[in-house]
């Protein structure tokens, strides 16, 4: 990366990433560890915030830096060989130094570019990783489905029902009909997401959480909705989206869009290319980037194979004629 790549990210942070994933492809030349130095130098308050927050990883990091030293491979899945056969790169040492100096505890709090779970995502009961499914039985009614990136903990169980809290990503809940003759407690299903919370006895709902907005769709059955700002009943195809301020007005949708994920397929409508990329990136190990806001504004209307996305890249650049630029990673730039 030279300096007008490094110049053309405003946000410090945004820059660090830039560098952190050119340091940690072993690649960089010893020019751009000089340039690494001096960017260093140029944000000192971006050096000071990675050390202020150095804490409980300090031995973890340490430990790392001397795997590497004695293992010049080990990053990348390789055997083990002697420190003396594959000496640092200048790349890998300005990283393990930039670790060790700056503050890894932050890289592993706040991932760049959310290239690796945070140490926060670990925390929850039930977790997905990037491009995993995850099925979670409560009961012999009650499942649910977790899609990709998705947490979710179990809250306190209660007489009446099961409770639930989306984190973060993506679910649907499944509270299916007792079986005929069935004799006994049939708890209902309880879903918290921010100031939202969703109850069901007997529905299909799925339920999407990314920062602060959520977005819930009644696929079949009845979902009562209780929000500080409103409380209604959802329908059959029914779909609210809400945040921690407001509740927006009660919209129909097409249920077979929502859940094509479970098919293994991504459906967009008439939607920004930018929203395509964001949805994407939920699926995709690494990161496609948007560098051009204008291309963003393209909308789609298309189907693309969960297990098929990287060829999607391919055929974005041919349909807008956009550049695009392979990063270590599987870092990709569209421009």
């Amino acid at each position: 990366m030279n300096k007008a790549d490094a110049d053309t990210a405003t946000d410090v942070h945004a820059q660090a990433s830039a560098w952190l994933v050119r340091l940690r492809s072993g690649d960089a030349s010893a020019d751009e560890t000089q340039a690494f130095e001096q960017w260093c130098e140029a944000n000192p308050q971006t050096a000071q915030l990675l050390r202020d927050t150095w804490t409980s990883l300090r031995g973890a990091a340490a430990e790392l830096a001397e795997e590497e030293r004695a293992n010049g491979t080990a990053w990348r899945g390789e055997p083990k060989r002697r420190a003396t056969a594959h000496p640092l790169r200048p790349g890998r040492r300005a990283f393990v130094g930039f670790a060790l100096a700056a503050g890894a505890s932050w890289l592993a709090l706040k991932p760049p570019m959310q290239l690796w779970p945070a140490l926060g995502d670990f925390a929850a009961d039930w977790r997905t990783g990037t491009g995993e499914r995850r099925r979670v039985v409560l009961s012999d009614r009650v499942a649910i489905e977790m899609n990709t990136q998705t947490r979710m903990d179990k809250l306190a169980l209660q007489d009446t029902m099961h409770s639930v809290e989306l984190v973060a990503g993506e679910a649907e809940i499944v509270a299916a009909q007792p079986p005929a003759g069935y004799i006994g407690p049939m708890r209902a299903v309880s879903v918290m997401a921010g100031k939202g919370r969703l109850q069901a006895q007997v529905a299909r709902f799925d339920i999407k959480r990314t920062d602060d907005q959520v977005c819930v769709t009644c696929i079949s059955g009845t979902v009562a909705f209780e929000h500080p700002r409103r409380k209604l009943t959802l329908q059959p195809s029914q779909q609210i989206v809400y945040d921690d301020r407001d509740v927006h007005p009660v919209t129909d949708v097409d249920p077979g869009v929502v859940t094509s994920w479970r098919r293994g397929v991504l459906v967009f409508n008439g939607v920004p290319l930018s929203q395509v990329v964001d949805e994407i990136n939920r699926y995709r190990p690494g990161k496609i980037i948007l560098r051009n806001a204008s291309l963003g504004d393209n909308r789609i209307q298309a189907q693309f194979p969960i297990a098929k996305l990287d060829d999607v890249v391919g055929m974005l650049g041919k349909l807008y004629g956009a550049h695009i630029t392979q990063l270590p990673g599987n870092i990709v730039l569209l421009s």
